[in-house]
């Protein structure tokens, strides 16, 4: 009783001071996270102004050369991305013989990493695997013709290496727009100031790095493995039909919260007559009130996931950043309508009416786009199948894609547009005083 009443007396001593205890939020875990990541990833002026090229450090013979690529640690090689990362280093070292080396900058044990690249490349089980950890000390890095940059925070360690001939950067997304406006944006935006030359992932990726950031860069064209996703050669079943959503909670780039919210009145309307799916991360349903609703079946096997888009009748893809995904492609491939979220930076390759459906990215604008998708899927017979067949004979052909991108790396321009660069122009250090290079990731 006097506990409690010694618990009350507090209590009511706190309200009268006008005390309240601070509840943490979602901008209070940004700003802890933010913290750490503006410590972690930093560089001086000097390094900004330095020469990123260095062509006299390419051996003469294409065989003699090694590329290094710099990536986090990962567990599926399958997922998008990283698999396109693993198949232009499985062509350089098919087509030119270039020797292949994968820095993980990440903690991680070898042989999981070197496991994880064979099982989607055989090829590549001669490539040499180093785990570089959290704390990446440039004196450990082994010399390379070539370094790639795959992710925004390995363009910062890449950025202090001096031991290469030509620096690039790998870009499959508008990673600034993976944060909010901020300190963490503003990180990630500057890495597309270095000077590097971009790889980048669709022509929207090309033009932001061209035109908005002053680079140079080559245009790798998704595409999608033909012997894998392709049209059902026989008709689907209509008494049920299949709603295919990829989804991701906790990944906000992919609109989960507005999708689930459209599809959770699909399901009243529709009832036992609509199959709903999701994929892509492990979740439970059950934990966002659509225990009833879908049935979520995780990551699944490279093959299986074409399984599942061959069956499906109408396949949702929310994409908020300036790159679509393979989602669309994919499923496109497959026979699948696909309903998307219109995005004005993707709509070189989806067309409302043309290849697919889209939508204002709100609840009740996407459940009627849904139900419309649904109910004349027979009428929208000639909208499947114009886009699996403008995807399979136009984002077919890997090798000729590759192609390209190789070429750009065996040939760079001669003069990258960094000496035009924002940063070189805006950073001057004539104004700056002498300072001592104290950063851990300079060589």
């Amino acid at each position: 009783m006097k506990k409690n009443y010694l618990k009350s007396a507090y209590k009511a001593a706190r309200d009268a001071l006008g005390y309240t205890r601070p509840k943490k939020t979602l901008w209070d875990r940004y700003t802890r996270d933010a913290l750490r990541l503006a410590k972690q990833f930093d560089c001086l002026p000097e390094q900004l102004q330095r020469q990123q090229h260095h062509p006299e450090r390419i051996a003469s013979k294409i065989p003699d050369r090694t590329c290094n690529w710099y990536l986090p640690q990962f567990s599926n090689p399958y997922y998008g991305g990283l698999m396109t990362i693993l198949r232009l280093a499985d062509y350089l070292q098919r087509r030119h013989g270039i020797k292949q080396r994968f820095l993980i900058c990440d903690n991680a044990l070898t042989d999981e990493i070197r496991a994880n690249i064979v099982r989607a490349f055989p090829a590549l089980s001669t490539a040499e695997v180093i785990i570089m950890g959290t704390e990446v000390l440039l004196d450990n890095v082994p010399p390379a013709d070539y370094s790639v940059a795959t992710l925004w925070s390995t363009a910062y360690i890449l950025l202090g290496v001096q031991n290469t001939g030509y620096k690039f950067y790998m870009i499959q997304d508008f990673e600034p727009a993976f944060y909010p406006a901020g300190s963490t944006y503003a990180q990630v935006e500057l890495t597309y100031w270095f000077g590097f030359y971009g790889i980048t992932n669709t022509q929207s990726l090309k033009e932001i790095y061209e035109l908005d950031d002053g680079g140079t860069a080559v245009l790798l064209r998704p595409c999608i493995d033909k012997s894998v996703f392709y049209p059902n050669s026989g008709e689907k079943t209509t008494s049920v039909k299949q709603l295919f959503y990829y989804a991701r909670p906790g990944t906000p780039r992919n609109g989960f919260e507005v999708a689930v919210t459209a599809l959770r009145q699909i399901k009243q309307e529709l009832g036992s007559s609509i199959d709903i799916i999701c994929a892509g991360a492990h979740w439970n349903p059950a934990d966002y009130g659509l225990g009833t609703t879908i049935r979520n079946i995780g990551i699944l096997p490279y093959e299986a996931t074409a399984d599942i888009y061959r069956k499906t009748h109408v396949g949702l893809v929310m994409m908020m950043t300036k790159h679509p995904s393979y989602l669309p492609f994919e499923l496109m491939a497959s026979g699948a309508i696909v309903v998307s979220n219109y995005n004005p930076a993707t709509t070189w390759l989806l067309k409302n009416g043309e290849n697919c459906l889209l939508s204002a990215p709100i609840a009740s604008c996407l459940t009627a786009t849904l139900r419309y998708a649904l109910d004349n899927y027979e009428q929208l017979t000639s909208l499947r199948k114009r886009a699996a067949s403008q995807i399979l004979s136009e984002a077919g052909d890997w090798e000729a894609s590759l192609s390209e991108v190789a070429d750009f790396i065996l040939k760079p321009p001669n003069e990258p547009l960094e000496s035009k660069s924002l940063v070189r122009s805006l950073l001057s250090l004539d104004h700056l005083p002498a300072r001592k290079n104290m950063s851990s990731l300079d060589l």
